[in-house]
């Protein structure tokens, strides 16, 4: 068994995750990441083919977990089994990098992009971390070390698309490189505030300085959206899948949540938290009420430095197990595979029947609201049932 090394990680520790919904959303993220490598890579290479298949097929059946999860118990199964899958997805993204970067693999996968998915699956890994273990207290450094991480994500988006889009959209193009300029000077300046803040409280220019991140992810956003919908309707030239579209965009659309959160008071700059616990704001949208929620469980407490998994070179090639999943839709339907992609995913064929939630719909919105049946001084109602979402705020 090889040695693994010791190192930091390369990603800022998040801020405290939203739990369920959080997982969902970056599990989902994970998923297509694999169908993105796939595609990249080139026809010959049939065994990384044969790899990205299998973590695309791993990551789908911890997305059917995660919809049919009605329990605390099955919750924290989830966590643990998506951060076993997750190491090893960030090993094989950073081994594809390497290749690429010593020029031992071809194909259509920009370096950037594979460090950046790598960058990725490095947050996910802190944020299940700190699912697990995590703490609450927090600094104006630590959010804009959290903008920080974010705004070098936009940036790379922009310049994905301007690189993916048909030389011949030249108005689209320096549409996408204005804002990667716009994203890297912000990004630049997050850098400054995380370094002047570091110990300190919130000022008021940084305050202002997330209001300009706000604005900035918001038009990002709308020209994301915008080109999704051009690329489904074919009035867009390029090389850019709808999918991938959709997949930036709504990567955008969660760091606003982000950015809401921290406007709400979410992240409070204090040593200790006593925050209501809120479970499912799952959209923007549904946060125009909130003003204080937090996770349960959050443990102020240090962080020491987190090891990680070393690139390693490809193992060999051991017989599959029979209950995998992955051989089904591969090419050629190999007989041998890792003998780590077996599924872990058996939770799929488990009967799990949701429990029961009493739900209101406001007529006037989409937004499912749940009703407390019971009296209580919270400031929000609750079904009772798992999992807990926002509900109607009280009179």
């Amino acid at each position: 068994m090889s040695s693994r090394q010791l190192m930091s990680y390369m990603v800022p520790e998040p801020l405290e995750p939203l739990n369920l919904e959080e997982v969902k959303f970056w599990i989902r993220i994970m998923e297509e990441h694999a169908l993105f490598i796939k595609s990249g890579l080139p026809c010959d290479q049939e065994d990384f083919i044969d790899d990205a298949q299998a973590f695309y097929q791993e990551f789908e059946s911890l997305r059917v977990r995660a919809e049919r999860l009605q329990n605390d118990k099955k919750f924290m199964e989830l966590v643990t089994d998506t951060q076993a899958l997750l190491k090893e997805f960030y090993t094989f993204k950073r081994d594809l990098l390497h290749r690429m970067l010593e020029c031992k693999l071809g194909g259509y996968n920009f370096p950037l992009l594979l460090d950046h998915m790598a960058r990725e699956a490095e947050y996910f890994m802190r944020l299940l971390d700190k699912i697990k273990n995590g703490k609450v207290a927090l600094s104006g450094g630590t959010k804009a070390q959290e903008n920080v991480f974010w705004l070098r994500i936009m940036a790379d988006h922009a310049k994905f698309i301007s690189h993916l889009l048909d030389p011949s959209e030249r108005n689209l193009i320096q549409t996408a490189n204005s804002f990667s300029q716009e994203f890297d000077d912000l990004y630049l300046q997050g850098r400054d505030f995380s370094s002047m803040l570091q110990g300190y409280p919130e000022v008021a220019s940084f305050k202002r300085f997330l209001q300009d991140v706000r604005a900035a992810v918001l038009r990002i956003r709308d020209f994301k959206r915008a080109a999704e919908e051009m690329i489904r309707e074919c009035r867009l030239v390029g090389l850019i899948p709808a999918l991938l579209a959709d997949h930036v965009r709504r990567e955008a659309d969660h760091f606003l949540l982000i950015l809401t959160m921290m406007e709400k008071g979410i992240m409070k700059n204090t040593t200790a938290a006593s925050l209501e616990y809120c479970d499912e704001p799952s959209s923007i949208s549904n946060l125009a009420d909130l003003e204080k929620c937090s996770i349960p469980g959050m443990m102020n407490s240090g962080r020491e430095e987190e090891v990680l998994p070393e690139p390693k070179e490809r193992e060999p090639k051991v017989e599959e197990a029979p209950q995998a999943k992955i051989s089904n839709k591969v090419k050629g339907n190999k007989e041998q595979k890792h003998s780590h992609f077996e599924s872990k995913g058996k939770a799929v064929e488990e009967k799990l029947v949701l429990e029961d939630i009493l739900i209101e719909e406001d007529d006037s919105s989409s937004t499912v609201q749940v009703i407390d049946t019971k009296n209580s001084d919270a400031k929000y109602k609750w079904s009772g049932k798992w999992p807990r979402q926002l509900g109607k705020k009280k009179d």
